[in-house]
């Protein structure tokens, strides 16, 4: 019995070294490490594009972060999501109609009606042309989900559940335009 027990403990010590060992080695791509004197490793390089730091040797507001237990790429894996910025008109035109739609999606949050053809229909109501206009259904809650093309690169985004009404005016994205498709 005594010889499982140390054979345990001396295969438990043996996994911890292991195991930092492999935290305290740099790997390819992992860019600058954390240490314990400070936020960056002392080799002097900066992880700001223009090469400054600031006088306190923490990097700079817009410096990239070391990568920890995130994903690899996971920046570049999900810039399909983001959405450029709309024109001056397109931000305009999708900031008038949130005002004039947001009364009507606030009535039928009061009222319980959270059909997205309810929600689709206050929009059509407006003027908005249909091939505009994406809603559905949330997927795991009472509500619609919305999002409408506003000129060419504008949205108006948001939903209509119990607890409130969310209207939003931002960019469309290249890859799915207002509404963002589910993923999982």
């Amino acid at each position: 019995m005594a010889v499982v027990v140390a054979a345990m403990v001396l295969a438990n010590v043996v996994l911890l070294m292991v195991n930092r060992d492999a935290e305290t080695k740099p790997r390819a791509g992992d860019g600058p490490r954390p240490t314990a004197s400070g936020p960056l490793s002392s080799t002097g390089a900066s992880s700001s594009p223009s090469g400054a730091s600031s006088s306190s040797g923490a990097p700079d507001a817009g410096a990239a972060t070391p990568p920890g237990d995130g994903p690899p790429n996971h920046v570049d894996n999900n810039a399909w999501k983001q959405g450029n910025d709309p024109s001056a008109d397109d931000q305009a035109a999708g900031e008038d109609l949130a005002a004039r739609v947001r009364p009507t999606l606030e009535a039928l949050r009061a009222a319980g009606d959270f059909r997205p053809a309810s929600t689709r229909q206050a929009f059509l109501d407006l003027g908005v042309g249909s091939e505009a206009i994406t809603v559905r259904s949330m997927r795991e809650a009472a509500g619609a989900v919305f999002g409408v093309r506003v000129g060419g690169r504008g949205c108006v985004v948001g939903d209509v559940r119990p607890e409130r009404v969310l209207v939003q005016v931002r960019g469309a994205a290249a890859e799915y335009g207002c509404l963002e498709p589910f993923t999982h």
